[in-house]
Order: structure tokens, then sequence, then C-alpha cells
């Protein structure tokens, strides 16, 4: 498993707007959304899982031709100072 995060800085002001704008678009996969509590505020991150980068990319390449992801990108885009994408693979599940 791989996991594909996502970390976004917000333009202050605009977090419920991003927030609902990632929500309103079909994803095609599940994903957990983090909004900050304490320290940097403004920022969501999201986490996707995926089998392989395989399926990372197959993803990314099938999505980027759909227009419901071109409409967002043009909504999104404005709201965001800046954004990361790290990927991490979990090593061990504590008891």
């Amino acid at each position: 498993m791989i996991i594909e995060r996502w970390e976004h800085k917000i333009k202050a002001g605009h977090l419920d707007e991003a927030k609902n704008l990632i929500f309103s678009i079909n994803w095609r996969r599940p994903f957990r959304l983090f909004e900050s509590e304490i320290g940097v505020m403004y920022r969501l991150s999201a986490d996707v899982e995926y089998e392989s980068m395989a399926d990372i990319e197959k993803f990314w390449d099938e999505i980027q031709s759909d227009p419901e992801y071109q409409n967002f990108l043009e909504k999104w885009q404005p709201l965001v100072i800046s954004s990361e994408r790290t990927f991490w693979r979990p090593i061990e599940t504590s008891r």
C-alpha cells in the first residue's frame, strides 16, 4: 500500500470554500481530509490509499481529462497558496 498525501495552504478566509469544493467533486476513490487545529492555520491535508505507484499514475492520467476535474481546478487554484504532494509507505501497525 502507498498513501498519497496532499497538504494545501489555503488563503485566509477561504477554508470552508476549499473544503466544500473538495467534497463537490467525485474523486472516484475514498480519501480522508484533515483540517489544521492548532499551529499553522488554513491548512488542509488529504490522504488517499493506493495499492501501487502504477495505480496512482493511472488515477491521475484518467482524472486529468475529466471536465469535472478541470472545472474543479479553475475554482481551486485561486483558493490555494501552495500544495505539497508526498508518498508514504506504511511500515507497521501498532496493536
